[in-house]
């Protein structure tokens, strides 16, 4: 299993102009700030599960556009419903990746839940039909690859490594900071 980092790098390089990323609050939003970035990028900061609701609202409006959203395990876990909610309105210009390393990371890391999710599983049983589980770079490059061309929303289930020693960036833009730089 490889650390979010390298799996995230990977991810940027793979983006052009013509996407729209929305980030789930924690390590992926406090990362990208700082990163390189070719699209508009949305990330949250405060809003536990929103990821993919906002990034679905987003592929609906904006069907030109390929909205990437990234969601953490423990957001998800507040509300997978929403991944019924994707299948029933299946724009086919959305692809979710979802990091799971078993933490809340964004509230200090504590562990989520001692139940083994199968978050493949899922993501099937919700309705959706292009799924992907990956652990490192290569995986999440074909991944993304045929996520593209899926012709129906997508979710990639991201493997991660925790790493209580990581170290992760503070948070370095408030919500209105992330409104005013985020535009279509």
């Amino acid at each position: 299993m490889t650390g979010r980092k390298p799996l995230l790098d990977a991810l940027v390089a793979m983006l052009t102009e013509r996407d729209v990323l929305v980030s789930c609050l924690g390590a992926n939003a406090r990362y990208l700030p700082h990163m390189t970035v070719p699209c508009p990028v949305f990330a949250l900061c405060d809003s536990m599960g929103a990821a993919i609701p906002l990034g679905l609202g987003m592929a609906l409006q904006r069907p030109d556009r390929h909205v990437v959203a990234l969601e953490g395990d423990g957001s998800l876990l507040m509300s997978p419903n929403v991944l019924a909610t994707v299948a029933a309105a299946a724009p086919p210009n959305l692809t979710v990746l979802l990091w799971v390393n078993g933490r809340y990371e964004s509230s200090g890391g504590q562990a989520l839940p001692a139940v083994t999710v199968d978050w493949a599983g899922l993501a099937r049983a919700a309705g959706l039909r292009h799924v992907a589980t990956v652990g490192d770079v290569a995986g999440l490059s074909q991944a993304f690859a045929a996520a593209r061309g899926a012709g129906s929303p997508a979710i990639i289930v991201v493997e991660i490594a925790f790493d209580p020693a990581e170290a992760i960036p503070p948070y370095s833009e408030r919500p209105d900071e992330i409104r005013a730089r985020f535009r279509l």
